[in-house]
């Protein structure tokens, strides 16, 4: 008994530094995992890597979880879900592909068990919460690095690589490189401002190295955090205390600098390529509708007017053709209500949330349940059709996805009703902690180290909710997780008098 209270205690002083080096090992499997990708290598080596890092996480917190029999009901509730979502889908197709569909599941599942691990390292050791501070801000500068190596060697992939924008860095998601980036951001500032107290040379560098990095990026996300970043943290620092006015100013005018230089930003330049190439889509659309009409006889008859399906069939040629591959031409002119809109013809985003409309609609018919427990990710991708390529102008036979291009959207397909009302529950749980120590403490929840903390949370909730980034991208749903994880710890502060009320195990 002794001994396992010996190594248990053992074991907890070294959750910091192995927390230090988890946060650490995630660029590098980031790096990993685009080279691996690059030089054509099958993914087991950095698959196993990250299978055994989550076990070893868990593995780490099962000592010092207090609640067993609340953890018994939660992986219970896992399984069982599990269950009814794989009999839907075998249900709907026989030709399920498990393997598959189970590792997208798993992904989904990455956030909350991290988020748990976290969370019972930080209770255990409250040192740890020091640790992946520490960790976080490693992982920023090894960003960094790579992102220059990859510029200064010409070997960077680019953020929008067909128009050759943006400094991404050896990682494969931009997406999700981008939500790391912006919730870094405001942590890697306030750390600064803790480790170099009343200096304003360190801040400014790191303002202008974290908020340059997004600037570089490139992405409309990433400029509107650091938008919200330097204005919010300038913000916050004036409440906490008036004595903080040139810490304020040094992050406010660092964020205006590349506000200011907007017009030459790697964002403009890509916003204005994508209007070029509307001007360009538009005439190729129009060209193949007026030959079209020529060909079979078929009039304009004006607005309002039926259009031939025929018509249509050579417009939605350019990026709707899977979509009519798999569901028709009349269901597919049927959901974009016979449109003739190139903006909306060619908006990926548009394509993919129809096609899992229909999809599901079709799912429903063959399994009612599917709504509830969500489909098989499989089906979401129609395997061959014919995918115009823009840049070459050129048709190409090849797999085309359709997964929706927003988190929570995607895990309700994936996940029905039931996983994405916990997920949201799950996220939510952390938001009333937020707003609850708000509400108790105001002036302390503006303090910087919690403003950034309550910034990087709102942060990634904007990329859920406008891209797949954080909830289905296990590199950035792991940066998430020690978000969450913080903001639990942060709810600590409580006014005096008040004892701490532990929720999670």
């Amino acid at each position: 008994m002794l001994q396992s209270v010996d190594a248990r205690s053992r074991l907890s002083g070294r959750l910091p530094i192995l927390s230090l080096v988890i946060c650490v090992l995630q660029p590098v499997l980031d790096v990993l995992s685009y080279w691996q990708i690059q030089l054509g290598f099958p993914n087991y080596i950095t698959l196993g890597l990250r299978i055994g890092m989550i076990a070893l996480m868990v593995l780490l917190a099962l000592p010092f979880q207090r609640r067993r029999k609340l953890l018994l009901f939660f992986v219970l509730g896992i399984i069982l879900y599990l269950t009814a979502h794989v009999l839907t889908c075998l249900k709907v197709s026989s030709a399920y592909n498990l393997k598959e569909d189970l590792s997208e599941q798993a992904r989904i599942l990455m956030l909350p068990v991290s988020a748990y691990c976290f969370i019972v390292y930080i209770r255990e050791n409250e040192k740890v919460f020091d640790g992946v501070k520490t960790g976080l801000m490693i992982d920023f500068g090894l960003i960094l690095l790579i992102m220059i190596l990859s510029a200064v060697t010409g070997t960077d992939p680019h953020t929008y690589a067909a128009k050759g924008i943006g400094i991404c860095g050896w990682f494969f998601w931009t997406n999700a490189q981008s939500a790391i980036l912006s919730l870094l951001s405001p942590l890697v500032i306030v750390w600064t401002i803790h480790k170099f107290s009343g200096k304003i040379l360190p801040l400014v560098a790191a303002c202008l190295l974290s908020f340059g990095a997004l600037f570089a990026f490139g992405t409309r996300l990433a400029y509107a955090a650091l938008a919200a970043t330097g204005i919010c943290l300038s913000v916050c620092l004036l409440i906490s205390g008036r004595k903080r006015w040139p810490q304020a100013l040094a992050v406010l005018l660092s964020a205006a600098l590349f506000l200011a230089l907007y017009p030459v930003s790697p964002m403009n330049r890509n916003r204005s390529a994508m209007s070029e190439n509307a001007h360009i889509k538009q005439e190729r659309i129009e060209t193949a509708v007026a030959e079209a009409r020529e060909l079979y006889g078929a009039e304009d008859g004006g607005a309002g007017a039926p259009v031939d399906l025929r018509v249509l069939a050579a417009a939605y040629r350019f990026n709707l053709q899977g979509m009519v591959d798999r569901f028709g031409i009349d269901r597919v002119a049927e959901a974009y209500d016979y449109t003739l809109d190139y903006v909306r013809i060619c908006d990926d985003r548009v394509r993919k949330q129809v096609f899992c409309r229909l999809l599901m609609d079709e799912s429903i018919n063959s399994a009612p349940l599917t709504r509830l427990f969500g489909m098989e990710l499989g089906r979401t991708r129609v395997e061959e059709t014919e995918v115009y390529v823009f840049e070459t102008d050129q048709w190409e036979k090849q797999p085309e996805p359709s997964d929706p291009e927003n988190d929570l959207l995607g895990v309700y397909y994936l996940c029905g009703i039931v996983g994405v009302g916990c997920l949201i529950l799950f996220l939510g749980y952390f938001a009333w902690l937020s707003m609850k120590s708000l509400r108790k403490e105001p002036k302390k929840m503006f303090a910087p180290e919690n403003a950034a903390y309550l910034i990087a949370f709102a942060i990634c909730l904007v990329y859920a909710v406008s891209t797949v980034s954080v909830l289905r991208r296990n590199n950035a749903s792991f940066y998430f997780a020690i978000v969450l994880a913080c903001v639990w710890r942060l709810s600590w502060n409580r006014p005096s008098g008040e004892t701490k009320k532990e929720l999670i195990p």
